[in-house]
């Protein structure tokens, strides 16, 4: 659909431009008037107008100066001259000006009908080429994207990626800023369309050559390439007053060619950990990469943090916390040990106990969330979540009467039933041998290994007579015997409930199968 503006000063002439436009085409979706330059000009510099019919001779501001004044237009309209003065010169200045065509007065409809056929005509076409463009360069961008993420994530060469350049027709030696931009928080619920949109509001506000690609992480963080040293501050406007997004900022305000790719994205992500970790939203890379060098170190702490939980004393563990999470560590830390002494937390400690308690005591499913520091919002809302933690599971521990120092003893227990599964042995033999309380070791045993000390033992026994069977000629009551059962008809019934056949059936199978 089309917008027209008819200029001209006499009505008569405009409502028959308007009769004729209305009668012949029905897709101009609005025709507007104005009986002087300055009334088009106000109607040019507020709307979007694609035709625009425009009368030499006009009162307070003339058709050439009309067209002079809208030559900078982002939406220029295509421009019809009528003139009632048949002088070469006004029509010469004209298409000077980009007029499309130019009508004498009085206006013969067949001529105006085929010059705005034309004009639309034209108008269709550089649409056409516009879509064309853009959709090229959306194709370049979105390989361009694939392609930093393969130097970033899958190792690819640099040589491979300068080739890329070459074929995207990106100069190697381009000189750019990187932003990055990191998502924080509950991420479950966005969609691709959300970090689409926010890609169309930066690109309409970086000038020059600008490339705008998603992070093929979970979080789906953006990385911004600029020639443009003035997009910063816009950038941070977007997401502080448009976008209902946390994010923090990275900026690496040391410009460098496009096959240091791998630098950019390092130097810019780490310098948006530096933002989350002192809480701000923008900072840059020349006024934090001092924290590259200093070394805080805070693993000694986290094993001391675990045998404080483990010893069920919470006011030293949670101040041997804060003694490791503390605000010089989140100020002055390089990037990479932030990360380390976070995840090795998780590993270490949260994990660790998660997996050395009974589900039913310690939700190991609600403390995931610890696995990564960036699933919260901010430094703040981490640091209360792991104390949490330590909150919780030093209760815990003494309630749990020792369960947590268990762990060798069943992997003992294991070890001797699969020893001695052949012999006459029972449940009170092996917590004997591993010198536990007999009921204590029953609980202990199935929490541990998801079945009862008698399914484990059937399990083992059950194992090595199928190997018997496939393997060997012997009768399945000498097999019984070699598995540890005295009765063959309590062998087989067992047999039978764990793999559903009899041991003869089981045996012609394997036999089938072989041959």
């Amino acid at each position: 659909m089309r917008k027209v503006l008819i200029v001209d000063d006499e009505k008569l002439i405009r409502k028959g431009i308007r009769t004729i436009l209305e009668r012949n085409f029905n897709d101009l979706d609005e025709i507007k008037e104005a009986s002087n330059g300055k009334e088009a000009l106000d109607i040019l510099f507020s709307e979007k107008v694609d035709i625009l019919i425009l009368d030499i001779r006009l009162p307070q501001i003339d058709g050439i100066s009309v067209l002079k004044k809208i030559q900078n237009l982002q939406h220029k309209p295509k421009v019809v001259i009528i003139s009632g003065y048949d002088e070469f010169n006004y029509a010469k200045e004209c298409m000077q000006y980009g007029a499309k065509g130019y009508i004498l007065k009085p206006i013969d409809k067949k001529e105006l009908i085929e010059i705005i056929e034309k004009v639309k005509e034209e108008i269709a076409q550089e649409e056409n080429n516009l879509r064309l463009i853009s959709f090229q360069r959306i194709m370049k961008l979105k390989m361009l994207e694939a392609e930093i993420n393969n130097i970033i994530f899958s190792g690819l060469e640099i040589e491979r990626f300068k080739e890329r350049l070459k074929e995207l027709e990106i100069p190697i030696e381009k000189k750019v800023y990187s932003i990055y931009i990191l998502r924080c928080g509950d991420v479950s619920e966005q969609t691709g369309f959300e970090t689409e949109e926010e890609r169309v509001k930066l690109s309409k506000i970086l000038s020059g050559e600008s490339y705008i690609s998603t992070i093929y992480n979970h979080r789906k963080d953006i990385l911004v390439l600029s020639e443009d040293a003035n997009c910063f501050e816009n950038i941070g406007k977007i997401y502080l007053n448009t976008i209902d997004k946390r994010v923090y900022i990275g900026i690496c305000d040391l410009p460098q060619s496009f096959d240091e790719i791998k630098k950019l994205y390092e130097n810019s992500f780490k310098t948006a950990i530096y933002a989350f970790a002192s809480n701000k939203n923008i900072e840059f890379w020349l006024s934090v990469k001092w924290r590259e060098t200093e070394k805080i170190n805070k693993f000694n702490n986290i094993e001391k943090l675990k045998e404080l939980i483990l010893a069920g004393k919470q006011k030293e563990a949670i101040s041997c916390l804060e003694s490791i999470l503390c605000n010089e560590f989140f100020m002055k830390s390089a990037a990479e040990d932030i990360l380390n002494v976070t995840k090795t937390l998780y590993s270490n400690v949260v994990e660790w106990l998660c997996h050395h308690v009974p589900k039913k005591v310690l939700d190991f499913h609600e403390y995931q969330k610890l696995s990564d520091i960036f699933n919260f919002s901010s430094i703040l809302e981490y640091v209360n979540y792991i104390k949490k933690f330590v909150h919780e599971a030093t209760e815990i521990v003494i309630s749990l009467k020792g369960i947590l120092s268990v762990k060798d003893e069943i992997d003992e227990a294991i070890k001797f039933i699969n020893l001695n599964y052949h012999k006459e042995i029972n449940m009170a033999m092996v917590a004997n041998h591993v010198s536990l309380n007999y009921y204590y070791f029953s609980s202990i045993f199935k929490e541990k290994t998801g079945m009862s000390f008698l399914d484990y033992l059937n399990k083992v026994r059950v194992e090595k007579a199928k190997e018997l069977l496939a393997k060997t000629d012997l009768k399945v009551w000498e097999i019984a015997s070699k598995v540890g059962y005295k009765s063959p008809k309590h062998f087989a019934r067992i047999f039978k409930e764990i793999t559903g056949l009899t041991p003869n059936e089981y045996r012609d199978v394997q036999k089938s199968l072989q041959e």
